[in-house]
């Protein structure tokens, strides 16, 4: 998830955990809470004035899958919600939307 507002330096992933629950019950209306969380924390190093993304882990499946589903009702907050992918799978994956947008909608 990018776009998280309220980086810190030593941001605790209880703090996020928090932030997290609060949007998603906020702008997606999927009522969820901390224990629905295994553990979201930031990524990379703390610069002032940016904020960097946040990766999350569900108990279970469904919620992320709810989450994703939803996901475009964050639109205009500049919130986004992607896939934690590696390089390669992200670049297969632009690739094959580029090819055929229609047909892929996601992965």
């Amino acid at each position: 998830m990018t776009g998280v507002p309220g980086d810190q330096d030593r941001q605790s992933s209880i703090a996020v955990t928090t932030q997290v629950v609060s949007l998603v019950n906020r702008y997606l209306n999927i009522p969820i809470n901390e224990s629905d969380i295994d553990i979201a924390h930031r990524m990379g190093k703390f610069k002032q004035g940016e904020n960097r993304p946040v990766i999350i882990k569900f108990v279970r499946r469904q919620i992320k899958v709810d989450i994703v589903k939803n996901s475009k009702r964050f639109k205009g907050s500049g919130i986004f919600v992607n896939d934690d992918l590696t390089k390669l799978n992200a670049e297969v994956l632009a690739s094959t939307r580029l090819k055929d947008p229609q047909n892929v909608e996601r992965a």
